[in-house]
C-alpha cells in the first residue's frame, strides 16, 4: 500500500494510531481525581515534615546531629529533692517571718500600742480632778518620735501635770518608748461651765516603729459631765418693764454644800435702752462673810460666799420702748488665769415694756416671777397700782385673770369684794372706792388668795399650771395721753408633781407580827424598840435630789437596823439624825418605802408621861418640771402609836 502522500512523504498507518487510542480511552471518574489530589496533599505535608525534624536535629551551627549516638544524663536522687524541699522551706520560712516581724511585731500601730483615759465622770463646776491619760507598747519593738497632744474641753483650766508638758501644757513629747514599756501622764485641772454641760477631751497619740520610717497615730476621748455648779442663784423680777420707771431684779444667792465657786461676778448684759443705778463702794450682806460690791454699772462682784442666802436688788431703767418684749441677760461667771470668761449660770429675763402712765404690779405668794405651787396650796396674790402720770385718773377699773381649771373658786377670799366673772375678778370704783380718782403718785394695793384643788387622777390630762395677770382700764382714757399698754406683768405657776410622804411608827406591823421588842407601854428603865415605816408617792414628774430626814429627840436612839426599796437609810450620829437618800425618782417608779429601828430607854422622872419619839420627818425633792422645791412634813409621832390599832388597844402612851 503506497503510504506517501501526494508530497511524497510516507506515512506508516496503523489500525489504531495514538490519537485513535486516547479517544477511546475513558476518562477518569470524580472518585480518581479526588484520591489524586489527596495523594498531592499527603506528599506535601511529608516534605513539611522533614523540614521540621531538620530543624530540630540541627545543632547551633545549623549542622545535623548524629542521632545514632544518645547521651543519657543521670536521673535526680533522693537526697537532692530532700535537700531542695528543705531549702525551699527555709526560704519560704524566712518570707514568712520577715511578714510577721514587719506587719505584727514591728507594726505597733495597729493593736500593740494602747491609750486610754481614766477621769471623774461627773464633776461640780470649779472642782479640781485629774485626767489620767496611760499610754502602753505591748510590742517587742521599740517606738520613736512619740507625740501626745490633749485638745481640752472648751471650759477646762489646766493647773498642773506630771510629767510636765513640753509644749503649751497640752504637748507630750518622748524620743523612745521600748518595747513592752508603759506609763502615764496625769493632768490635774478644773472645769468652770453650766450644769448638766458635758465637756469631750480628745488625745492624739503619734510615734514609728523603730525600724520603719511610717508614722502610725491612736486617738481616743472622754466626756465630763458638769453634775452641779454648787451655787443657788434664784432671780425674782416683774415681767413687765415701765419705760422711765424704776424696775428691780432681786437677786438670792448662796452656796451649796458641795462648792468651788466662792469668788465670781454677776454681769448684764448692757443694752442701749437700759441704765443702772451708779456703783457704791459700799459691801452688801457683809454680817456673814459674804461681800456684794457693784464694781460697774452692770457688773456685782461676788466673794466669799457661805451657804446662808444672801439677797440684794439691781435697780435699772428702760429709757425708750424698743421692742414689746425685751430680754435682759444675767450671767455668773469667773476668769481663769488667763483673763478668760467662764460662765456657769445664764437666765433671760424677759420683760414686756410698758408705755403707761398707771403702774401695775402682780406678786403671787410674794414673787413678781414664775415658781411652782403644790396641790391643796392656797396661792396669795398681790395687785399694786400707781398714777406715775402728771394727770388724775378717774373711774379707773382693775381686773385679775387667773386662767386654770384646778383652782378651786369656793375657797376665794378677798376683803374687798370683787366681782367673779368667769375666771376673774373685777374692781371699780363700788368695791374700792379710792379707785373713782387716782391723781398724781396715788398708789394702792389688791390682796386676795385662792386654793388648787388637791390632786385627783381624774384630772389627768389637763394643763396643771395657773397663769394670772392684772389689766386695767380708765373712764376719762381719752383725756390723757397713755398707750393700750394696760397689762401686768403675766406670772405662771406650774403645780408641781403630787409627791407626798406617808410616815407611821408601829410595834406591830400591819400583818400584826410584832416588829418591837421590850415592855409595851414602855417602863421607866427599861428599853423599848419601834419601828419608823416611810412611803413616798409620786405620779406626774420625775423628781431630783429627793430625801427625807428625821431629827431624833436626844433620849431616842438609832437602833442599826434599816431597809429601803431604793436608796440608802444613813444615821448621822453628830446630829442624831436619820437621813433617806433617795436622788432621782422617775415616774416610772410610784412608790418607795423605807424602815429603820429606833429605841428609848425612859427614866423615872418619865413616869406617866407620854414621849415624842418622832418630831415629825421632812421630805424635799426638787420638781424637774417646774423647777421648784417641794417640801413635806409629817407630825410628831409618840408611845401612844397613833399608826398602830393592836398597839393601841392596850396602850395609852404613859410610861410605866
Amino acid at each position: 500500500m503506497d503510504n506517501k502522500n501526494k508530497n511524497g512523504v510516507n506515512i506508516n498507518k496503523k489500525d489504531n494510531s495514538s490519537i485513535t487510542e486516547f479517544i477511546k480511552r475513558p476518562l477518569p471518574r470524580k472518585e480518581e481525581i479526588d484520591k489524586f489530589d489527596e495523594l498531592i496533599e499527603e506528599k506535601a505535608r511529608d516534605e513539611e515534615i522533614d523540614e521540621s525534624l531538620s530543624e530540630i536535629y540541627q545543632d547551633d551551627d545549623g549542622q545535623m546531629v548524629d542521632v545514632k549516638s544518645l547521651n543519657i544524663k543521670k536521673k535526680q536522687g533522693f537526697f537532692f529533692w530532700f535537700f531542695s524541699f528543705l531549702f525551699t522551706f527555709a526560704i519560704l520560712g524566712a518570707a514568712v517571718y520577715g511578714l510577721y516581724y514587719f506587719y505584727w511585731q514591728n507594726n505597733a500601730g495597729s493593736s500593740a500600742v494602747t491609750i486610754s483615759i481614766e477621769s471623774k465622770d461627773k464633776i461640780i463646776a470649779g472642782e479640781e480632778f485629774f485626767y489620767n491619760i496611760y499610754y502602753n507598747n505591748s510590742s517587742a519593738q521599740g517606738i520613736k518620735n512619740v507625740h501626745l497632744e490633749a485638745i481640752y474641753p472648751e471650759n477646762f483650766i489646766f493647773l498642773e501635770s506630771d510629767p510636765q508638758a513640753s509644749e503649751n501644757k497640752a504637748v507630750w513629747k518622748f524620743d523612745y518608748l521600748s518595747p513592752h514599756s508603759s506609763g502615764v501622764i496625769k493632768i490635774k485641772g478644773k472645769i468652770i461651765d453650766k450644769k448638766d454641760a458635758s465637756e469631750l477631751l480628745q488625745v492624739r497619740f503619734t510615734y514609728s516603729p523603730e525600724n520603719i520610717t511610717s508614722e502610725f497615730k491612736k486617738e481616743t476621748t472622754y466626756v465630763n459631765t458638769v453634775e452641779d455648779v454648787g451655787v443657788d442663784a434664784k432671780l425674782d423680777y416683774s415681767s413687765n418693764a415701765l419705760v422711765g420707771n424704776e424696775n428691780l431684779i432681786s437677786v438670792k444667792i448662796k452656796a451649796r454644800e458641795k462648792n468651788y465657786l466662792n469668788n465670781f461676778r454677776l454681769v448684764i448684759d448692757q443694752a442701749e435702752n437700759i441704765e443702772f443705778s451708779k456703783p457704791s463702794q459700799d459691801k452688801i450682806a457683809t454680817t456673814t462673810g459674804t461681800a456684794i460690791i457693784q464694781t460697774k454699772p452692770n457688773i456685782w462682784q461676788i466673794s466669799e460666799l457661805k451657804e446662808e442666802e444672801r439677797e440684794f436688788t439691781i435697780k435699772y431703767k428702760l429709757t425708750k420702748k424698743i421692742t414689746d418684749n425685751q430680754e435682759i441677760i444675767i450671767r455668773l461667771e469667773q476668769d481663769d488665769e488667763s483673763g478668760k470668761a467662764h460662765t456657769f449660770f445664764e437666765e433671760k429675763a424677759s420683760v414686756d415694756v410698758m408705755n403707761s402712765d398707771l403702774n401695775l404690779n402682780l406678786e403671787v405668794n410674794g414673787l413678781k416671777s414664775d415658781s411652782g405651787v403644790n396641790f391643796g396650796d392656797e396661792i396669795k396674790y398681790s395687785i399694786t397700782y400707781a398714777n406715775k402720770g402728771s394727770s388724775a385718773m378717774k373711774d379707773v377699773v382693775i381686773m385679775a385673770v387667773l386662767d386654770s381649771e384646778l383652782l378651786d373658786w369656793t375657797t376665794l377670799k378677798d376683803k374687798n369684794n370683787g366681782q367673779k366673772k368667769s375666771g376673774s375678778i373685777v374692781w371699780s370704783k363700788v368695791e374700792i372706792p379710792a379707785l373713782e380718782e387716782l391723781k398724781s403718785n396715788d398708789e394702792g394695793k389688791i390682796e386676795f388668795s385662792i386654793k388648787v384643788k388637791p390632786f385627783n387622777e381624774a384630772d389627768l390630762g389637763k394643763k396643771f399650771e395657773v397663769s394670772s395677770y392684772a389689766q386695767f382700764n380708765i373712764g376719762n382714757a381719752e383725756d390723757l395721753k397713755t398707750s393700750s399698754d394696760n397689762r401686768s406683768n403675766n406670772i405662771v405657776n406650774k403645780i408641781n408633781s403630787d409627791f407626798s410622804i406617808s410616815e407611821e411608827l408601829r410595834y406591830f406591823d400591819k400583818d400584826n407580827l410584832p416588829v418591837g421588842t421590850g415592855p409595851l407601854p414602855p417602863r421607866a428603865g427599861e428599853t423599848t424598840t419601834f419601828r419608823v415605816y416611810w412611803t413616798l408617792t409620786n405620779n406626774l414628774h420625775e423628781l431630783n435630789d429627793t430625801a427625807v430626814e428625821a431629827i431624833l429627840p436626844s433620849y431616842v436612839k438609832w437602833s442599826d437596823k434599816s431597809r429601803s426599796s431604793i436608796g440608802s437609810v444613813q444615821y448621822d450620829s453628830a446630829n442624831n439624825k436619820v437621813i433617806w437618800q433617795i436622788g432621782r425618782l422617775p415616774i416610772s417608779i410610784y412608790r418607795v418605802d423605807a424602815e429603820f429601828d429606833i429605841s428609848v430607854t425612859p427614866t423615872e422622872v418619865d413616869r406617866d408621861k407620854i414621849l415624842v419619839l418622832l418630831n415629825g420627818s421632812s421630805a424635799r425633792a426638787s420638781d424637774s418640771v417646774t423647777g421648784s422645791q417641794i417640801l413635806q412634813t409629817t407630825k410628831a409621832k409618840t408611845t401612844k402609836l397613833e399608826d398602830d390599832d393592836i398597839a393601841s388597844m392596850n396602850n395609852d402612851g404613859r410610861v410605866q
